[in-house]
């Protein structure tokens, strides 16, 4: 699982208290189900938040911004939607994935800890912060456009970005691979 990547809390506690709570997404677990959060989550994904600048305009792992560092694929991602929120909210300790929350460890909100707790560990603020309305959007965009497809076509990329972008000639037509 991705965030057995990053667990290396000196506490077996802390991570196991870490892992119960992802795993049953006890954190955020009311989501949007509205199409208006479903449009909110791609207007984030586009405009608010940097996440194509690491993950890729299709969140295939591509980082869109040469400067970035390269963010994991979100299409091959075993992590759900309320999953999904958290990371977004909370980061990831110990990576590059920040965290978009402006109060993420002054409390337990996120992973049941704090700064403190945290160790050694480093954790970067996003360069924008998110409700976890916006972060709960953000993470149902990414499920429904990303989680599990196939690598990005020409016809997603000319969706996308619109009719004649450049940049779309160099992926695939669908049906062509």
């Amino acid at each position: 699982v991705e965030i057995d990547m990053w667990l290396g809390m000196k506490s077996a506690l802390r991570a196991a208290t870490l892992g119960a709570l992802i795993a049953t997404g006890a954190l955020f677990s009311a989501l949007p189900a509205s199409a208006q959060d479903a449009k909110l989550g791609k207007d984030i994904w586009i405009t608010k938040a940097p996440c194509k600048n690491c993950h890729g305009w299709a969140g295939h792992g591509v980082a869109d911004d040469p400067q970035a560092p390269v963010g994991f694929s979100l299409r091959t991602t075993t992590l759900n939607q309320a999953q999904l929120a958290e990371v977004i909210l909370c980061g990831r300790p110990g990576s590059e994935m920040p965290y978009f929350d402006r109060n993420a460890y002054t409390d337990a909100r996120c992973y049941g800890m704090t700064k403190e707790q945290l160790g050694g560990m480093s954790i970067g603020q996003g360069s924008t912060t998110l409700t976890a309305r916006e972060a709960a959007a953000l993470a149902m965009f990414i499920v429904a456009e990303f989680v599990g497809k196939p690598a990005p076509t020409f016809e997603e990329c000319d969706a996308f970005w619109g009719a004649g972008a450049a940049r779309c000639r160099e992926y695939p037509r669908a049906g062509a691979r």
